[in-house]
């Protein structure tokens, strides 16, 4: 290859370069064979003359092209020259099946030129970027042999074997190889410290770094050397008090965790309370608070368990009593004061009288912390007697300051706790009528005595993190309202009544407090329950949900969304696409894991080259489990699923993500709704879920529908079927029974999907399904057809089957949708598309397709136009009803006062209509009605 300042070689390239990215790779590849022709016959050129042909779209020129790669890869005496294998990697790099040739291309030319630095961290760098752990392993071997005065190479090395070894597609025998080695080259780096801190001459490849010190720490673990982190941290030159660490909480806490993991629990009492003994003066010791952990006081507590010695619970005691003297405002110190009370109690050293005085003792200290609660509960386990007196006691705290709401709130959700969720004989009306009459008294006792009232511009300017303690009370009595209904089913279902109501008293909340994030939260699961997706989505545009939160948090509004709201409500002043059309919103989703893919990436060899390589690690896993993201390939099923109901761009830039069969990861977040259920019954938010959470099942369901969408796509383009969209083995369609991730909806069209794929492979040509297996699965889909039918015929008071047990239903008549009305039929519809498309396939003239008998197509098209007919009309009728006069005043009046049906107490009727706005309240239900208009519109634009 000719000087890279010779002006004459760049200019010749950059014409090359030039055609190339003007997709003109014919002239591409006349420019660089006229220049072969002249004598420039270099590998370079050969090189790039077949990256150009493989780039080519014909597979006659793209295989030429991969055949003349690997013959330069092959080549005796391997390529050195980095241009020439920048390109040979750059073909490689798109080639499957080719992992072992790319790493191999740069290894040979390491060994050929070892002491060449930009061979060997060209060959680093890319093998790492690629997640090819074992190449880029032997690369940063090679690096800190070949230059070893640069000590972060050895580093490298380190850290490569270590991921090696963690990697879950390494073999047992390359794990636990690459796991004693990286264990052997990092205790090599600890064991060259000086122990003299005032010896400046260590060895080169010595830990120097808290950053070093974490990788040991790190690879210990993995390795279950507790017992050795414990050691480390024990000694003179890499101990707590050493030069590196300087008493680092975090140091703390990693002896803390491995003389648990280790079972070292008399080493692990004798260091709590060395480190947390208060001196005789009764001070406590210099940054003490700093290091005041409940990774630290947790071992603590652990170890009494574990020791058992007679007294030890009361000595321990006394222990923490003298510290909570000297640092009264310690959370972690009490806490563990309130367990090893129990402890004692389980030891027969104390009663359950000194338990309750423990309690009381925490509840004293901190009484005007919200978190008091949690901390209790999670205390008191099951001891029903203790949690009952401790609601009492914090009722009766005595009211000295501005917080003196918040004992009484502690107090509310331990009575939520034990006599609305805990009760024994079940929740009765009244209980719940008691309890959300006296949360919504206090909360209007609070307004009424608080601050002077807001305007609405301070309200929308307020941070979204501000929100009052008084808040609590109003989710608590929706929480209250929330409680599933006895209907004998296999699932319990909140009343949909209970959801409006539970809507009302949280939209007045929000006048309050505009930017409470678990309000909203709740809210956005009412309004998907109730079938009001536009509200839903526009409820979720105002939690400024970001980055990572796409996948922890998003899945709330996210989860069968298409299958509830597919299509675009009417723009809204202000807002941007995402916060009224789910397919912006999708999109919007599955760019963060786009980006995300980047950012990570590079901040990972960022890290690399910085030494923070246990941030590095952590950067390699978040990567991973962003790129197999359940939440990601749900999105991605999602949005193509919403594209096929509501029209709009195509979606095939996510094929890949859709047919991804590789284990998904699930990074899914549920703690951040409120919880104050009894200890050991479900969740809370278990209870608010749109149907069973998405799993491994449903994603397979949801590859069997976009296969058979593929599939009848190529029959349409008259392409010939491709190896991969062949009908896979009948296992991978099985829709297991045992796993509880989709609704029944979801498992029949799973089902019927499933006949309609071998349908369409038949046609496409595929030899894995006879005309007598198609012709009998059309008969399934016929059956299943006629059953949908009926299902969805109206009565003489236009009420169908499938209105009767999926509608809202005010004073006894089914008044509007909810969200298993438009499951259902979007659902349905979805299935419906698919057929129509078969049968106009099939009838087709002209068409190459494999002909189905003509008799069963006839009935199978007239069959899905009565049917989309019958999903208009059942949708037509609903509308009307939403629409009657009346309506309104009936759901006003259902939020204030209830069912009109069930009598319910006076006090409560007179709590609500204090504390809730008439005109808020009257605009919150027109824009629930007009929600559902909204959605059943959008069945009625459905175009198969």
């Amino acid at each position: 290859m000719a000087p890279a300042n010779d002006a004459v070689f760049l200019r010749r390239n950059n014409q090359v370069q030039d055609a190339i990215d003007g997709q003109n790779l014919k002239q591409a590849l006349q420019l660089v064979e006229k220049r072969m022709k002249k004598g420039e016959d270099t590998r370079f050129l050969k090189a790039w003359k077949a990256h150009i042909l493989f780039l080519h779209a014909d597979d006659a020129h793209k295989q030429r092209g991969i055949a003349e790669t690997l013959e330069l890869c092959n080549a005796e005496p391997p390529t050195t020259d980095l241009d020439t294998l920048e390109k040979l990697f750059l073909t490689l790099q798109k080639l499957d099946g080719h992992g072992e040739t790319r790493s191999s291309l740069w290894e040979k030319a390491a060994k050929v030129k070892p002491q060449v630095l930009d061979i060997q961290l060209e060959w680093f760098t890319t093998s790492f970027e690629s997640n090819d752990w074992k190449s880029a392993q032997k690369a940063a071997m090679s690096l800190q042999k070949n230059f070893p005065k640069e000590r972060k190479y050895y580093f490298w090395a380190i850290v490569l074997t270590h991921l090696l070894a963690t990697d879950a597609a390494s073999s047992e025998t390359e794990r636990k190889l690459f796991g004693t080695l990286a264990y052997r080259m990092i205790s090599k780096a600890a064991a060259d410290v000086p122990v003299n801190p005032a010896d400046l001459l260590s060895h080169p490849r010595a830990i120097q770094s808290s950053e070093e010190l974490r990788l040991l720490v790190k690879i210990f673990e993995s390795q279950k050397q507790h017992a050795e982190i414990v050691k480390i941290l024990d000694s003179k030159n890499l101990g707590l008090k050493s030069r590196i660490v300087r008493r680092d909480k975090n140091f703390l806490i990693c002896k803390a965790t491995a003389l648990a993991s280790g079972g070292l629990w008399e080493e692990g009492l004798a260091f709590v309370k060395d480190l947390y003994t208060v001196n005789e003066d009764g001070k406590i010791k210099k940054n003490l608070r700093e290091i005041d952990d409940w990774g630290i006081w947790s071992l603590l507590v652990e170890a009494v368990r574990n020791i058992k010695t007679p007294g030890i619970a009361a000595e321990t005691q006394k222990f923490i009593e003298e510290f909570i003297k000297a640092q009264p405002k310690s959370r972690n110190a009490a806490l563990a004061h309130v367990d090893s009370a129990f402890l004692g109690m389980q030891l027969g050293e104390m009663t359950p009288d000194d338990v309750l005085s423990a309690c009381q003792r925490y509840a004293d200290q901190h009484k005007h912390k919200l978190y008091v609660f949690g901390d209790l509960r999670r205390a008191l386990a099951d001891d029903r007697n203790a949690m009952s007196k401790i609601a009492d006691y914090l009722a009766n705290c005595k009211q000295d300051d501005n917080n003196s709401i918040v004992p009484m709130i502690n107090s509310l959700k331990l009575s939520y706790c034990l006599n609305i969720s805990g009760a024994e004989d079940g929740s009765s009306k009244d209980k719940v009528e008691a309890f959300v009459s006296q949360c919504m008294k206090l909360y209007q006792s609070c307004a009424g005595n608080g601050s002077p009232e807001k305007t609405k511009e301070e309200k929308e300017s307020a941070s979204a993190t501000e929100s009052q303690p008084r808040d609590d009370l109003c989710i608590l009595a929706a929480m209250a309202f929330l409680r599933a209904s006895e209907t004998g089913e296999t699932q319990a279902r909140v009343p949909d009544s209970a959801l409006i109501r539970a809507a009302g008293i949280l939209e007045r909340l929000l006048l309050d407090s505009p930017h409470n994030y678990q309000a909203r939260l709740l809210l956005i699961r009412i309004y998907l329950l109730l079938g009001a997706g536009s509200l839903a989505m526009s409820t979720f545009s105002k939690l400024s949900v970001k980055q990572i939160q796409y996948e922890t948090v998003a899945h709330n509004l996210f989860t069968r969304l298409a299958t509830i709201h597919p299509h675009s409500a009417p723009p809204v002043e202000g807002a941007e696409y995402k916060d009224f059309d789910p397919q912006a919103a999708f999109v919007q989703g599955l760019n963060f894991y786009r980006n995300s893919e980047v950012s990570t990436l590079k901040f990972r060899t960022r890290c690399m080259n910085e030494g923070s390589f246990v941030n590095a690690e952590e950067m390699v896993q978040l990567r991973e489990r962003l790129r197999n993201s359940i939440c990601r390939r749900m999105m991605a099923l999602e949005v193509r699923r919403s594209q096929r109901l509501a029209g709009g761009d195509p979606m095939t830039r996510y094929d890949d993500i859709a047919r991804n069969i590789s284990p998904a990861t699930d990074n899914r977040d549920y703690d951040v709704f409120m919880d104050c259920e009894y200890p050991g019954n479900p969740t809370f938010e278990e209870r608010m879920r749109v149907g069973p959470i998405p799993k491994e099942n449903w994603l397979a369901s949801g590859r069997v529908t976009d296969q058979m969408y593929s599939v009848l796509k190529g029959i349409a383009l008259q392409r010939p079927l491709a190896p991969e969209m062949d009908l896979p083995a009948i296992e991978n369609l099985a829709i297991s029974e045992g796993v509880d991730d989709e609704t029944a909806t979801e498992k029949e069209a799973a089902k019927i999907h499933t006949e309609v794929l071998k349908v369409a492979v038949f046609m496409a040509g595929s030899k894995t399904t006879t005309l007598a297996q198609a012709d009998k699965s059309l008969g399934v889909v016929e059956d299943w057809l006629n059953l949908k039918k009926k299902d969805l015929t109206l009565d003489t008071s236009d009420v169908s089957p499938l209105i009767a047990t999926t509608a809202f239903y005010l004073s006894d008549v089914p008044t509007a949708p909810t969200w298993r009305f438009f499951h259902s039929v979007f659902t349905l519809l979805d299935t419906l598309k698919a057929l129509s498309q078969l049968a106009t396939l099939s009838s087709r003239k002209g068409s190459k397709a494999v002909k189905l008998p003509k008799d069963r197509v006839d009935r199978l098209s007239a069959l899905v136009t009565d049917i989309f007919e019958l999903v208009r009309t059942n949708a037509k009728a609903l509308k009307q009803r939403v629409s009657t006069s009346g309506v309104l005043n009936g759901l006003i009046n259902l939020v204030g006062h209830g069912d009109p049906s069930i009598k319910y107490s006076q006090e409560l009727q007179q709590a609500l209509e204090a504390t809730l706005d008439g005109s808020a309240l009257e605009v919150f239900c027109g824009s629930l009605m007009e929600s559902w208009e909204e959605a059943l519109d959008g069945v009625m634009g459905v175009r198969i």
